[in-house]
């Protein structure tokens, strides 16, 4: 592991622990075993480790969506994949998931640049999840009257709004994901009354 990677991965977890504002770059420093120069060295602000995390996380994300929709026999199989890896990833990555779910939002008011790379990202997650309904459409293994695309839309913010509450501890729902593959499966999946 690089010292860039230590600094971000050691970044997350304090800042999954403490908060993004309450954490400091000598903190930082301290849990990564590096002087804080070194930070300044890889990022010219504290905000910048919290943009790597972030980019870091969604380059990841994107392309296990992608890899798990190309992997699918259909297309209710690959939605299945999606929501499964997006459960796995909340898990593995849950720091990361934690930062940028509580404190990315704060950070991006008043920064239009950062926002509307959020939200290129977020359209790309949701493409990708509409290209699998349609793909489900076509093989018929997804309803026939889904609209795709408000579907996908849907799909993302339960997604997003389910990461939130369980990261942040907001509600107990320990079984979040079975639950919701049950309903997606009660809401789309096409195959079973055929």
């Amino acid at each position: 592991m690089t010292k860039k990677d230590r600094i971000v991965k050691e970044a997350a977890k304090l800042f999954a622990e403490k908060g993004y504002i309450e954490t400091s770059t000598a903190e930082i420093a301290e849990a990564a075993e590096t002087a804080t120069g070194t930070i300044f060295y890889h990022f010219a602000t504290k905000e910048g480790i919290l943009k790597e995390i972030y980019e870091t996380l969604i380059r990841e994300y994107l392309r296990a969506m992608e890899h798990a929709a190309d992997e699918a026999e259909n297309g209710m199989d690959a939605l299945e994949r999606i929501l499964r890896l997006h459960f796995r990833l909340a898990k593995d990555y849950r720091a990361e998931f934690t930062t940028v779910h509580r404190d990315m939002p704060a950070q991006i008011i008043y920064d239009d640049e950062r926002r509307t790379r959020m939200r290129t990202n977020s359209d790309i997650s949701v493409k990708i999840v509409r290209n699998v309904l349609e793909q489900g459409i076509k093989d018929g293994s997804i309803r026939p009257e889904t609209d795709a695309d408000s579907t996908a839309k849907l799909i993302k913010a339960m997604m997003m709004g389910l990461a939130r509450v369980t990261l942040l501890n907001l509600t107990e729902f320990a079984d979040a994901e079975k639950t919701t593959l049950q309903f997606c499966r009660a809401a789309l999946d096409n195959r079973g009354s055929k």
